[in-house]
């Protein structure tokens, strides 16, 4: 099982006279001392990870603390060898014992431990709670929970990753103990709840520093009530499944958490509007997905209209995403929050009439246009049915002040709401045009030539034929995220099938052509340059494509530089990988943790294997 493991750590063993990098000595000490096989294999899977999260090396940690580290805790340094005599060598695990007591008979067990400065042979990096912590990160519960048995050291460093967020589910045998949780109520920050329903003595907890807590129930729960009351610490919540008749206290005791910043509420019918509105007063973020805001039920139900309701002047952020409100209120709930920074608006087409939508865009243009949302600098909107020129009057809405964030995700915008957007490339940061069928190559071109400030960019397809690899494009500094797809075909022309290679490029050269301009983008943290093949029914590829080759024979070894990368998406490329491409992404880019569309099927790549070697997510 541990095969490809022990010839990564014969690598490690073999280049060790000349690297002092604490993880390398890390792998090694733990497969000398670390007899659990399961935390010895996920420690090594992470190193290369932990090695990314560190800011300082073991060494620089141990020597910040080597003044008063010893004095503080009560012990003086020995140096003991494996068997318990003095070091002859390099291979030495330095370790301290009382100053009036017996040495421990395992270095696991030792308290506590110290590498004096001037006698130091070598760095044990788990003795470093630093590296301990940053390790945890990235451990699954399973893992901490063993761990944290191994010794006090290991407990005091695990025990508050493992209780810092609760997950509570259906699945047998998951959920912790409520006397556990109890006990470590203190370390609970975030409690998150995916049932059915909420067994009623989880609602009677009191963590006094939660301060997220995510209720999914997918039937009406009368514990929420309970819950949230007994946690006023609450900052972050997120609601489902509350029953009708509970409604109005439930919205009392969000309105009376004192510390409340974020609201989101899922898959809910509102009908108490009054209580509702009074618990979104001092929010700071609102979030609507997928419910409604009905009519009262009856008489005894208030039904108070957003007309009669105070503006939600703290409110910078608000979310309404394919949901149905009673009255044309959504329009109105926005008009009422005149000091949004974002807003997403996605309007739910099997919701909504046509006559609605255009109704509900026109009011939406001309108060934007008005400067309603002085404020506003990120937005996000779908409006089902309503064609380019509504985009580009949104658009034009924004002269004269910063656009940074622009999210029309498959929908009709088109040209001339790009022109419009040129006069915002200069401030945008963040683009999503992905789906936007009436959008060409050279127009996504444009974009990461024009876009200094530019982080985050998702559209469609850039054709190599347009791409020069000596052209600097001015957000190279700055790209952190590229989701787009390049083809090497010459883009057809209207109403034409035929596919054909770019004039006067071989294959080879197109590809090489993509991966130059790639490797200027030393920021990248994710890359996405291939979808799968069902993306999407609206895409309008051509029925016959010539694919970008990832081969590092066909240029993907120019992509080295790119040393921040830590998601890599292929899509439908991975035909020409190989296990020489997969070992040089994972050897060149010591940051990667996702590795998206690896095949075993088309690849011949075990992909649990690849997982197990570097501790790499898999999809």
């Amino acid at each position: 099982m541990y095969q490809a493991i022990d010839a990564n750590l014969a690598e490690i063993q073999e280049r060790q006279a000349h690297s002092t990098r604490p993880l390398d000595k890390l792998a090694i000490w733990t497969f000398a001392n670390v007899t659990d096989q399961e935390i010895r294999k996920e420690i090594f899977q992470l190193i290369h990870l932990t090695r990314s999260q560190l800011s300082m090396t073991a060494r620089q940690i141990q020597e910040m603390r080597l003044d008063n580290y010893a004095d503080a805790i009560g012990v003086k340094p020995e140096l003991v060898s494996e068997d318990g005599t003095s070091p002859s060598n390099d291979a030495v695990v330095t370790k301290t014992t009382p100053a009036s007591g017996p040495k421990s008979s395992t270095s696991l067990q030792d308290s506590s431990y110290s590498l004096p400065s001037g006698i130091i042979k070598s760095i044990n990096p788990l003795h470093i709670p630093e590296i301990r912590l940053e390790i945890g990160r990235y451990l699954k519960k399973s893992t901490l929970t063993r761990c944290a048995s191994v010794c006090r050291d290991w407990n005091q460093s695990f025990t508050p990753l493992l209780y810092s967020a609760v997950e509570l589910t259906e699945k047998p045998g998951a959920n912790p103990p409520v006397e556990a949780l109890r006990h470590h109520e203190t370390l609970i920050k975030s409690m998150s709840v995916a049932m059915d329903k909420l067994d009623p003595v989880y609602s009677h907890l009191l963590l006094p520093n939660l301060k997220t807590l995510d209720l999914d129930l997918s039937l009406p729960s009368n514990t929420i009530e309970p819950m949230i009351r007994n946690n006023s610490g609450i900052v972050f919540l997120k609601l489902s499944g509350i029953p009708v008749n509970d409604q109005t206290m439930v919205w009392k005791s969000v309105a009376r958490l004192p510390h409340l910043e974020e609201l989101t509420i899922r898959n809910q019918s509102v009908y108490d509007k009054k209580a509702l509105w009074s618990a979104c007063r001092r929010l700071k973020k609102l979030t609507f997905i997928h419910s409604k805001v009905e009519r009262p039920l009856d008489s005894t139900i208030a039904g108070t209209p957003l007309e009669q309701t105070a503006d939600f002047d703290l409110l910078r952020d608000l979310t309404i995403s394919g949901c149905r409100f009673y009255m044309p209120a959504e329009l109105m709930l926005i008009t009422k929050c005149q000091n949004l920074e974002r807003l997403e608006w996605k309007i739910d087409r099997h919701t909504t009439g046509d006559d609605e939508t255009t109704l509900y865009a026109q009011d939406f243009i001309k108060n934007l246009a008005s400067r309603k949302w002085p404020n506003m600098k990120s937005l996000a909107i779908k409006f089902p049915r309503n064609n380019d020129t509504v985009f580009a009057e949104v658009i034009r809405a924004f002269d004269n002040r910063t656009l940074e964030e622009l999210d029309v995700l498959a929908t009709n915008f088109g040209r001339l709401a790009f022109n419009a957007l040129e006069n915002h490339f200069l401030t945008l940061r963040v683009l999503n045009i992905l789906n936007c069928p009436n959008l060409t190559s050279v127009n996504i071109l444009e974009i990461l030539v024009s876009c200094p400030h530019l982080q985050s960019l998702s559209a469609e397809r850039i054709y190599a034929q347009y791409l020069d690899p000596n052209q600097k494009w001015p957000c190279r500094k700055t790209l952190q995220s590229l989701s787009i797809e390049f083809e090497l075909a010459q883009e057809p022309i209207l109403g034409e099938s035929s596919v054909t290679t770019a004039m006067g490029k071989t294959p080879q050269e197109l590809n090489e052509i993509v991966f130059a301009c790639l490797d200027q983008l030393r920021e990248l943290k994710h890359l996405t340059i291939g979808y799968p093949e069902y993306f999407d029914s609206r895409r309008t590829r051509t029925p016959a494509v010539i694919r970008l080759d990832i081969q590092l024979s066909k240029g993907l070894k120019k992509l080295a530089g790119l040393k921040q990368l830590n998601h890599f998406s292929m899509g439908a490329l991975t035909g020409s990988l190989g296990p020489k491409e997969v070992d040089w992404m994972m050897n060149n880019w010591p940051n990667l943790v996702v590795l998206e569309g690896l095949s075993d099927t088309i690849t011949k790549i075990p992909r649990q294997l690849v997982a197990k070697r570097r501790g790499i997510t898999v999809k």
